[in-house]
């Protein structure tokens, strides 16, 4: 799901070749360093351009072709898109210009405004026809876009190339959350999109993928560094947290008229006020009228370096674990230790391993043989993983040794049920946990679907409407999970997207937050959910969501062990995830558990992280509100304290363009 995230910023930055000398050219689209797709721009005869925008995703993935014309200033004046977005949902998209009138029109838009002047139009869904030269005839490198915001240009860095060819990076600011990177040519056209995940890249130019990277990354990294100055206030002394109502998940209560002690980063006590006496030169934060609870755990995210740690912790989440992700993640990860970078502490990093194939997922190993899974569990062990996640390509006969050689390893296995394979089959083989609530729900479909593809979204949306959650099979299965401890890592809030047509409404998941985005954010996420539901199914696919929802609280209340995963758009995804606990009908305290004391435990950090008690890390988050008494409190996060380190929420949203909750 990280690729719905990042195709919102190269939608804002992918652009056409327009002074290309050639009439045709192409570049390639890769996925974790596989090929996945291509980019391909062409001049059309009559002084027209046509673009191609495609790639495969596991059966998911966009493929458009947008027709347009520029005028003398190399600014688009009409153009006419089609095909289908991420999830194969028809698009279309029209725009031009006429008499001073811009119209255009998508699947959630038809506008028209007067405008004065050239004006850059951003397509919603098709990616393509804007042009780099527009901003090189401003003063300012800057241009005004449509429908709305101004996007400036700057030139950061020049690098010459092995062949001698002359390339460049800049960003672009004033869409997004903060700047986004790509590379020119020596003529001011596209050149490259560099990336761990998604890359684009000339053909017959691949391999410079790791070597444009790396300049683009240290560019990057000293932005991030600079804001880890800017809004990390370093304790230097003691610091009390005085008149707190504190919460202990151990016993999901609050006890008001609080103090906590910190020395160090770590908590050295505990009590009432009055009780506990603040040493001379402790520094003070007043938590009167606050909510003070441990600091939130997203279970479920694939990292990445940019906005995931300032969001993490601009909503409350001092610890996440990483899902799968590039080798690159290591080096993310002790930035953020070293404090160079602002985040979360990545406190678990699962290693990736799928089997080789069209299907294959986008990161980490892709094996041919159950000896190369073997040997892939061997190499993440010597690199510090602590959790092996297994894919949908897995042959089944290949589970039970990889699990077994990764518990031999002191390695936790998880991850999606192997395609022909049921849940119950891979908890016997050896899995500690599953992913998402559509592979529990898959468990009573049989094992003739192929779910590598989307089938194991689209077979649930039309069937889990009618599973007897009192039935026998499903007493069965959750009796086994009780049995052999398996932890449910849910998603549960990705799947109300999924199935919920929210078309020109906001997605569910965005939908209490999306007002106080940047206007071009606002617009995509109101653009509607995932899956195009079949007329006359909206019912169908509304009540299988239910029945997901429902089975979450079945699980909690069977003793089978949840922990909140959002694998989305970080930070406020997981707030969403905490809302829908409840929806379910979990209490507020055991969700807040959920949450802290329990992701903890998973994680097998319970020892230092998880509640605020004397020899624990200071892992502290002051909410304006009481998160008990209304769970949605819990997106009223004011001050976050990581060890040594104080962070205003305020000051950390307002720095990428997003309103305070105030």
């Amino acid at each position: 799901m990280k690729y719905l995230f990042l195709l919102v910023v190269f939608n804002l930055c992918l652009v056409c070749h327009t002074h290309a000398q050639s009439d045709t050219l192409q570049w390639t689209i890769q996925m974790g360093g596989q090929t996945s797709g291509l980019f391909k721009y062409l001049k059309n005869a009559d002084g027209s351009y046509t673009e191609w925008f495609r790639f495969n995703d596991r059966g998911r993935g966009d493929s458009t072709v947008v027709h347009y014309r520029l005028n003398d200033h190399s600014y688009m004046t009409w153009m006419d898109a089609k095909g289908v977005d991420y999830f194969k949902k028809p698009i279309f998209e029209t725009f031009s210009i006429q008499s001073g009138i811009a119209s255009w029109e998508n699947p959630v838009e038809k506008e028209q405004r007067k405008i004065e002047g050239d004006m850059v139009y951003i397509p919603l869904k098709a990616r393509g026809g804007i042009s780099y030269a527009n901003f090189f005839q401003t003063p300012d490198h800057a241009v005004n876009l449509l429908p709305s915001g101004r996007q400036k240009l700057t030139e950061l860095q020049e690098y010459t190339l092995k062949d001698g060819r002359k390339i460049s990076l800049v960003s672009l600011s004033g869409t997004g959350l903060t700047p986004q990177y790509v590379w020119l040519d020596s003529q001011h056209n596209f050149f490259a999109l560099p990336s761990d995940w998604f890359a684009i890249l000339p053909k017959g130019d691949e391999g410079l993928n790791p070597e444009l990277l790396a300049i683009q990354k240290g560019v990057e990294q000293n932005y991030y560094k600079e804001l880890k100055t800017k809004f990390a206030k370093k304790v230097t002394s003691g610091l009390a947290v005085t008149h707190a109502t504190l919460f202990n998940p151990k016993s999901g209560t609050a006890q008001p008229n609080s103090t906590i002690l910190i020395e160090n980063g770590t908590i050295t006590q505990v009590g009432p006020d009055k009780s506990v006496t603040v040493p001379q030169g402790f520094q003070v934060v007043d938590a009167q009228g606050k909510f003070v609870m441990p600091g939130l755990w997203d279970m479920h995210v694939h990292y990445g370096q940019g906005t995931d740690g300032l969001l993490h912790l601009g909503n409350g989440i001092t610890n996440v674990r990483d899902m799968g992700n590039s080798e690159s993640m290591l080096d993310e990860k002790k930035q953020i230790d070293d404090g160079l970078v602002l985040g979360p502490r990545i406190q678990a990093m699962c290693g990736f391993i799928d089997g080789a194939g069209p299907y294959a997922g986008p990161t980490g190993a892709r094996i041919n043989s159950v000896d190369e899974g073997i040997a892939a569990v061997k190499k993440y062990k010597t690199m510090g993983y602590t959790q092996i996640k297994l894919y949908s390509s897995i042959k089944p006969e290949w589970v039970k040794p990889i699990a077994a050689e990764a518990h031999r390893n002191g390695m936790r296995v998880s991850g999606h049920i192997p395609a022909h394979m049921l849940a119950s089959e891979a908890i016997d083989a050896g899995y500690d946990e599953i992913q998402h609530m559509n592979m529990v729900f898959l468990n009573f479909l049989g094992k003739d679907l192929d779910t590598r593809t989307p089938v194991r979204f689209h077979a649930v949306a039309q069937n889990a409407a009618m599973l007897d959650l009192n039935s026998a099979p499903v007493k069965a299965f959750i009796k086994q999970l009780v049995a052999k401890k398996t932890v449910i890592d849910p998603t549960i809030s990705f799947f109300e997207t999924m199935f919920i047509p929210t078309k020109g409404k906001p997605v569910p998941t965005m939908a209490p937050v999306v007002d106080r985005l940047p206007l071009d954010l606002q617009r995509e996420y109101k653009s509607g959910g995932a899956l195009e539901v079949p007329a006359g199914r909206e019912e169908t696919y509304a009540k299988s969501f239910q029945n997901m929802l429902k089975m979450v609280k079945v699980l909690h209340n069977n003793g089978v062990v949840i922990v909140p995963g959002t694998d989305d758009v970080p930070g406020f995804v997981l707030h969403k995830e905490l809302e829908n606990y409840v929806r379910a009908g979990i209490p507020n305290a055991a969700v807040l558990k959920i949450a802290t004391l329990q992701s903890a435990t998973v994680a097998g950090k319970e020892k230092t992280y998880g509640t605020l008690e004397p020899g624990k890390a200071a892992d502290i988050i002051l909410i304006d509100g009481n998160p008990l008494n209304n769970i949605s409190d819990i997106r009223k996060v004011e001050t976050v304290i990581k060890g040594q380190e104080i962070y205003q929420t305020k000051d950390l949203l307002n720095a990428v363009s997003i309103r305070y909750f105030k």
